[in-house]
């Protein structure tokens, strides 16, 4: 339940300000998120533009060659244009999508080699300051520490920074899964491309070879008693030779018809040329997003271990921290070695002076 209105209520009877609330900005925030916001936006409206363009990406129905004369409007046109995709869009949109990737895989990379760079930073600071503390270290060595043991302000700040760095190693994670999933479904969808053109050429290739025009249909080669006879005649043959009906045939063809047939057989081949082109462009698309989907699949495996890493080390310097002021409170009401030696010669060297002055 909330109880805003409630307080704001009392408040306005003590003429105080009411809370307002709470107004998130991009703005506000340090440039690595700032970046990450940028990067994610991108991610999303790659993977909504490829969503909104699927079914027509993969429709294999040819645009209708007269359009309507009377429409609602321009954008009711659009849309109905926008149905119908030509192969060179559909390569167009390959390319698009395979350099958006590229470039927003590269945009992940640098901000994490920039959180990278940080890190780095921040721990030479954290050294220069502890160098810096010396007559820090001999009073936790006094106190019966180590010269090497950390404060528990020094276990905060660790503790601290390792927060930070896990919350942004999982922030860079979330962003290659992000990608990755757009790279998967812009890879799927080449797929299905690439087995409806093969699927396509199959159909054609069938088409060319049932359509034909069958030798029964010329009625003009010669009468059936001629043609018994020629049958008696390759019966009564020790051997069959298939190219002779083809000879017989293209004798009883005029040159217009051969000329004719010639032309079909080229534009046949040329058709089937041309899905062989299509085939082997997309299967070199498909073939480069699979490489770059290898490469961010190897990322996130990577960052999720580097994260797994980060939040152990997390967890066990809040326990060295609890622990750590344990023993420090432990040591401050026991006596040890290193004590009665400071003392033992505090006392000694605070002798020797009195005795120089005195004696």
């Amino acid at each position: 339940m909330d109880a805003t209105p409630a307080l704001n209520q009392v408040l306005a009877k003590h003429n105080a300000p009411p809370i307002k609330p709470y107004e998130f900005r991009v703005e506000a925030l340090d440039d690595f998120v700032k970046e990450a916001y940028r990067i994610r936006t991108h991610i999303t409206k790659l993977h909504t533009d490829l969503k909104s363009i699927r079914q027509s990406y993969l429709s294999t129905a040819n645009p209708p060659r007269r359009k309507q004369l009377a429409r609602t409007s321009a954008s009711s046109a659009a849309d109905k244009d926008s149905k119908y995709l030509t192969d060179a869009q559909r390569n167009e949109i390959d390319f698009q999508a395979k350099q958006s990737i590229h470039q927003l895989n590269d945009a992940i990379k640098r901000l994490g080699i920039a959180e990278q760079a940080r890190q780095a930073a921040q721990s030479q600071i954290a050294l220069r300051k502890r160098a810096k503390q010396g007559l820090g270290a001999l009073g936790r060595w006094a106190a019966g520490g180590a010269i090497t043991a950390k404060s528990p302000e020094e276990e905060l700040e660790e503790a601290k920074a390792n927060t930070i760095k896990a919350h942004r190693e999982g922030i860079i994670w979330s962003l290659q899964n992000q990608l990755e999933q757009c790279g998967r479904f812009q890879s799927d969808m080449m797929e299905i491309r690439l087995k409806r053109e093969v699927e396509k050429s199959k159909s054609v290739l069938y088409k060319t070879r049932t359509t034909g025009p069958a030798m029964a249909d010329y009625s003009d080669m010669g009468s059936s008693q001629d043609m018994g006879t020629k049958a008696t005649d390759y019966r009564e043959k020790s051997s069959y030779n298939p190219d002779e009906p083809s000879a017989m045939i293209e004798k009883q063809l005029d040159p217009e018809q051969l000329q004719l047939f010639a032309q079909e057989n080229q534009d046949m081949l040329k058709q089937y040329e041309d899905q062989l082109d299509k085939i082997r462009a997309t299967e070199k698309s498909l073939t480069e997003i699979s490489e770059l989907q290898s490469t961010l699949a190897s990322n996130l495996s990577m960052q999720a271990a580097h994260i797994d890493q980060l939040v152990e080390d997390s967890l066990n310097t809040q326990e060295n921290v609890g622990s750590g002021n344990k023993e420090l409170k432990r040591a401050t009401e026991r006596g040890s070695t290193a004590q009665k030696v400071f003392w033992a010669t505090s006392v000694f060297c605070a002798s020797l002076v009195l005795w120089d002055l005195f004696v």
